[in-house]
C-alpha cells in the first residue's frame, strides 16, 4: 500500500462499503487475485448509487488493496502473508458476516492479537454445518493456538461434537462469540439478548403499545433469546403474545423477506399493530424503507425497536431505539479471554464467559400513544 491512506470521514456514506471490503481483504476472507462483486452487485447489496460504490472502490484502489482491470473486473491485489505457516495464529470461524458487524468485531480481535504478534486465520461457513466441519479440521491440522467461533445455525444442536472434542484433547482453547451451542460446553462472550429484548419491549409497553408485532430469526440462538425476552415482558405486563403478529425467518429467507410479496405479507401480519420489534437494525432499516414507500409513517403509524445500534437507517430524521451491540469491545473481550485461556492448562474447567450488560440507545422511533 504505497499511496497515503485517505482520511475517511466516518459520516460519509461509502465508508460502510469501504470498511466491509477492507476488512474482508486484510483478514484473508477475500484473498489475493479473487474477484470482487461487480459495481452493479455492490449497488444492489448496499443500496448505493454507482457514484457511492465507485468512491469506496477508489479509496481501496489508492490503498493498494484492489486493482481494476478494464473489461475484466476488480480483483484483490493485497497479499495477507497468511502463507507464513510458522507464525503463531488463532482460528476465527464466523457463520456469515453482516456488513455492519464484521469489520468492527474483527478490528477488536485484531487489536489484541496484533500486540502479541499472533495471526488470525478467518473462515466463513455461510451458515453451513458441513463447512464448519471442514474449517474445524483445517484449524486442527494447522496447529491453531486457539479458536474463536460464532456458532453456525446455533439454535439447533451441533453435529460436529467429535471435532470439538479434538480441540479439548489437543488442549486448544475454544471460546464462542454472540452465541453458543446447547449440546457443546464452551465458554462464550455475548450480549444478554433476552434482557435487552425485555427492556426494549418494556419501553414500548410504557409508551402505551399493547399490539406489538415482531420479526425474529429462528436459526440462531440470538433470535430465540430475543423472542424469549419479548414474550416474558408481554406476559409480565398481562399482554397476550399473538403468533399472527410474529414473522419468523432464517438466514436463507433474508432475500425474500422484503420483496414486493414479502412486504405485502408483513403488511398483513402487522395489521392492527402499533409497534414492531425487529431482529436487528438491518431488518429495521429495510422495514422502515419498505413501509415508508407504502405510505406509512415511522413512528406515527408504527413504532420500531431493534438491536445492534448500527446506524443503518437511510432516514436522517429517524433514529432507531436499539439495543447497543458492543461490536469492537466484544471482539477485544473474546480475544483477551482466549489469550488467558491459552496460558491456562485448565481452561476447560475454568470460567471465561462474559455477558455485556443491557445498554439501550433511546432514539426517536417510539411514539408515545398515551399522550
Amino acid at each position: 500500500m504505497s499511496k497515503k491512506k485517505e482520511n475517511l470521514n466516518e459520516n460519509l456514506k461509502y465508508v460502510k462499503l469501504y470498511n466491509w471490503a477492507r476488512t474482508l481483504i486484510l483478514s484473508g476472507v477475500m484473498q489475493y487475485g479473487e474477484r470482487l462483486p461487480s459495481e452493479h452487485m455492490l449497488e444492489r447489496k448496499f443500496n448505493y448509487s454507482r457514484q457511492t460504490v465507485r468512491s469506496a472502490l477508489d479509496v481501496l484502489e489508492n490503498e493498494g488493496l484492489i486493482a481494476r482491470q478494464r473489461g475484466s473486473g476488480t480483483y484483490v491485489s493485497f497479499k495477507t502473508g497468511a502463507e507464513d505457516s510458522d507464525r503463531k495464529h488463532i482460528g476465527l470461524i464466523l457463520s456469515y458476516f453482516a456488513d455492519y458487524m464484521f469489520p468492527q468485531i474483527y478490528a477488536g480481535i485484531e487489536s489484541v492479537m496484533k500486540e502479541q504478534d499472533i495471526g488470525i486465520d478467518v473462515a466463513v461457513t455461510k451458515n453451513h454445518i458441513n463447512d464448519e466441519a471442514v474449517f474445524l479440521e483445517r484449524f486442527i491440522k494447522s496447529h491453531a493456538a486457539g479458536l474463536i467461533v460464532e456458532g453456525t445455525r446455533s439454535s439447533f444442536p451441533n453435529p460436529n461434537i467429535s471435532l470439538y472434542d479434538k480441540f479439548v484433547k489437543k488442549n486448544i482453547p475454544v471460546i464462542f462469540i454472540h452465541n453458543h451451542y446447547s449440546n457443546i460446553k464452551f465458554d462464550s462472550v455475548e450480549m444478554v439478548d433476552a434482557k435487552c429484548s425485555y427492556s426494549l419491549t418494556q419501553l414500548l409497553v410504557d409508551n402505551g403499545h399493547k399490539n406489538i408485532g415482531a420479526i425474529f430469526k429462528y436459526d440462531d440462538m440470538q433470535g430465540l433469546e430475543r423472542y424469549r425476552g419479548f414474550a416474558e415482558c408481554l406476559s409480565d405486563n398481562n399482554i397476550r403474545v399473538d403468533d399472527e403478529h410474529i414473522q419468523w425467518y432464517s438466514t436463507k429467507d433474508m432475500d425474500s423477506l422484503f420483496t414486493r410479496k414479502g412486504v405485502t405479507t408483513l403488511e398483513r401480519r402487522f395489521n392492527g399493530c402499533t409497534a414492531v420489534m425487529t431482529y436487528n437494525d438491518e431488518i429495521a432499516a429495510s422495514l422502515s424503507q419498505a413501509f415508508t414507500a407504502r405510505g406509512y409513517r415511522i413512528p406515527d403509524d408504527y413504532s420500531i425497536v431493534s438491536f445492534d445500534n448500527a446506524s443503518l437507517n437511510d432516514f436522517p430524521q429517524l433514529s432507531l431505539c436499539t439495543a447497543d451491540h458492543p461490536k469492537f469491545e466484544l471482539g477485544k473481550r473474546a480475544a483477551r479471554n482466549l489469550l488467558r485461556m491459552m496460558e491456562d492448562p485448565e481452561w476447560h474447567n475454568n470460567n471465561y464467559s462474559y455477558r455485556f450488560p443491557v445498554s439501550i440507545v433511546s432514539g426517536n422511533s417510539i411514539k408515545d400513544i398515551l399522550k
